[in-house]
């Protein structure tokens, strides 16, 4: 059993925080065109013979400093003994490149940039992504890369599940490389803090040559999450100094199920001989863990803010790299992310970016208009029906409809006007197979669908019925027409009757010996009062079907004479058990 399984990993720290936290030490995709190319990745550094009290008031302030204040995203973490402080950082790729070039001259900086003796004392332990170095009383005395291929130090290959419930008892599987030495440790942090695991079953994979291929090791922990939202970090050490880490997500139960669909792609291990469709399998991967990445800084970024309120010192989260995440998420179309992304938003974590207000904002991302496009039927009517469960006040106070308290405004509507005067109603009737996700525009529950069918209008003037004919989706046309004739008839129409026309009425009213019947009818905009009154003021006919008795008998006479008219027009066809009779066979005499 390796040491690592015996020992306390439960070493508690201060939540060292002011920011957000992201991920590990693979890279994560800038999420949008307009920023640098940035990436989540950590620095360690092992402070020897230091102790947590003796750590600066404003170590963050020191840290940011020396990164030029270049960091979006900073979490730390920090485990007593000698000290080992974690800071996970996002930073542009030119920044993390400079450091690796060069960090004898960064840590230099970091030296001069304090003021106290605390950083520049004793013996220090630097890790950025592949390159260590040792410092004694401010002075680098080592600096050197890790060789490529090195198998000395312990690596994490993959984590399952990469999405744990909030407040459950998790189990984690491990793979990786070098996990059982006896200098191994492994260990699992979240929100500021290490939590405590209770390990399981180990397996090993084997190999057929280990000195050629790494041998993928494999076993399994559990602990307990505690009730916060954000993301944490499997982390293994080796002799005490950090080797790897792996993030995962804290969410709710339904979050978790669909983030998890992740799972195979991070697995892979195996090599595609064919380079084109291996570089295509690595962008995938490195997509998805920039997912992960970035959806646990928004996450953490939440619960900073649902737990400080306005004491929280950090900006909102960037517009386009929440636009990133939402994007991204819609494209797996995954209905409970998104929801929880909106909900996110509305409650004032993200900025507004350029754009005016909030809600401009929101809805310049046209998700109903990237749901039709997937042909997604679940994410329309996820949008369609989006009511926010809390609104900011910021929000509120831009547009007091979003924040209705009777959640009879919905954000999102089947008429919304895109590039071009495009709603989704025409984007649905121009595609092929998109019966679905047209019905799901036409049963909005704002009931906006079936009215802007033959009236929302793109730039041209064309509407989506028009959009529909263009293209021969006749099928889509008899949809939404069945629904026009359906709401018609059950549809209720309330007259205001002048009092000279009731007065003409009442003139023209049936005998004691009428049945009068009416016939309901519905009627326009037009009702034509001038018309019923000259018609009624000059005996014209009623809109109403008149019978008298004698009316009914005739018809009643005249039905019975038809009847009896065809069934003498052919002869009756008689059947009975004795010959018919007939003279010719009469005999004559006596019997």
């Amino acid at each position: 059993c390796p040491s690592w399984t015996r020992q306390d990993s439960q070493q508690s720290s201060p939540p060292h925080v002011s920011g957000n936290s992201d991920s590990a030490s693979a890279q994560s995709p800038s999420s949008s065109s307009g920023e640098a190319q940035s990436r989540t990745d950590r620095i360690v550094f092992k402070l020897f013979g230091k102790e947590p009290n003796q750590f600066p008031i404003f170590v963050r302030k020191q840290i940011l400093d020396w990164l030029a204040h270049s960091p979006t995203e900073i979490e730390s973490y920090i485990r007593p003994g000698c000290i080992v402080l974690t800071i996970y950082l996002r930073l542009s790729d030119s920044i993390w490149e400079e450091l690796c070039s060069d960090l004898s001259s960064s840590l230099a900086r970091l030296f001069n940039i304090s003021n106290d003796a605390f950083w520049a004392t004793g013996w220090l332990y630097t890790r950025v992504q592949h390159r260590i170095a040792f410092s004694f009383d401010g002075q680098v005395v080592a600096d050197a890369p890790i060789p490529d291929g090195c198998n000395i130090f312990s690596r994490i290959v993959s984590v399952k599940p990469i999405a744990v419930a909030i407040s459950e008892q998790a189990q984690f599987q491990i793979r990786g490389t070098n996990l059982y030495r006896p200098t191994t440790r492994v260990l699992c942090a979240l929100e500021g803090q290490y939590l405590h695991q209770e390990f399981s079953q180990e397996t090993v994979q084997e190999v057929d040559d280990p000195q050629d291929i790494e041998e993928i090791e494999s076993f399994t922990f559990s602990c307990r999450v505690p009730s916060a939202l954000g993301r944490g970090f499997i982390e293994v050490e080796e002799h005490g100094f950090s080797s790897s880490s792996f993030p995962f997500i804290v969410a709710e139960k339904d979050v978790c199920y669909e983030i998890r669909k992740l799972e195979g792609i991070l697995e892979l291990t195996e090599t595609d001989q064919d380079t084109s469709r291996e570089d295509r399998r690595i962008d995938t991967r490195r997509q998805a863990l920039g997912f992960i990445n970035e959806i646990g800084w928004l996450l953490h970024r939440s619960h900073l803010r649902s737990r400080l309120g306005h004491q929280d010192p950090n900006e909102a989260f960037s517009f386009e790299r929440y636009k990133w995440i939402i994007e991204y998420s819609l494209e797996h179309d995954w209905c409970a992310v998104v929801k929880k992304l909106l909900d996110i938003f509305l409650e004032g974590a993200v900025g507004s970016g350029d754009h005016p207000s909030m809600k401009v904002a929101l809805l310049e991302l046209s998700l109903v208009h990237r749901a039709v496009r997937r042909n997604s039927r679940p994410l329309v009517e996820l949008l369609l029906g989006y009511v926010p469960v809390r609104i900011s006040k910021k929000i509120g106070d831009e547009d007091p409809l979003v924040s209705d308290e009777n959640h009879q405004n919905f954000l999102f509507r089947p008429d919304a006007a895109g590039p071009a005067g495009l709603t989704p109603l025409h984007i649905a009737a121009g595609r092929d197979g998109s019966e679905d996700v047209l019905d799901a525009l036409t049963d909005d529950p704002g009931k906006i669908g079936i009215e802007a069918w033959k009236k929302a209008r793109d730039s041209t003037g064309s509407t989506p019925e028009d959009y529909a004919r263009l293209r021969g989706h006749f099928s889509y046309i008899h949809l939404v027409q069945k629904k026009i004739n359906k709401r018609s008839m059950t549809g209720s129409v309330v007259l205001d009757i002048p009092d000279g026309l009731t007065n003409i009425t009442k003139q023209s009213t049936a005998t004691g010996l009428e049945i009068e019947r009416q016939v309901p009818q519905f009627i326009g905009r037009n009702c034509k009062v001038c018309v019923d009154c000259k018609v009624a003021a000059y005996g014209g006919g009623r809109r109403s079907l008149v019978y008298r008795p004698a009316m009914l008998s005739m018809v009643a006479i005249a039905a019975v004479c038809v009847c009896v008219a065809l069934l003498f027009k052919s002869l009756p066809e008689v059947v009975c058990v004795f010959e018919p009779f007939r003279w010719e066979t009469l005999e004559y005499g006596s019997s």
